[in-house]
């Protein structure tokens, strides 16, 4: 499936791609960060996990959320005002 992401925030966006990511169909918001992170060669250690807030599809959502295909995630950093 296709998800779109959008990072909102300097400090990681300058570093993860906007744009659409291709997941297995049972991926997951954390699914998709471990995907961007892994390719831009960041680790996600378990202190960056609670750094980011998560809006899917116009919604709140946390890392457990299932996405969909065509979803669109939004990721800001908490402290961007998140």
């Amino acid at each position: 499936m296709i998800i779109e992401a959008k990072f909102f925030s300097s400090d990681i966006a300058g570093r993860l791609r906007d744009g659409n990511y291709e997941l297995a169909e049972d991926a997951t918001v954390l699914s998709l960060m471990e995907a961007a992170l892994d390719e831009a060669g960041i680790e996600f250690s378990e202190e960056k996990k609670r750094d980011f807030v998560f809006i899917y599809n116009n919604s709140p959502a946390t890392a457990d959320t299932k996405l969909s295909d065509g979803g669109r995630l939004r990721i800001l950093y908490k402290i961007a005002g998140g």
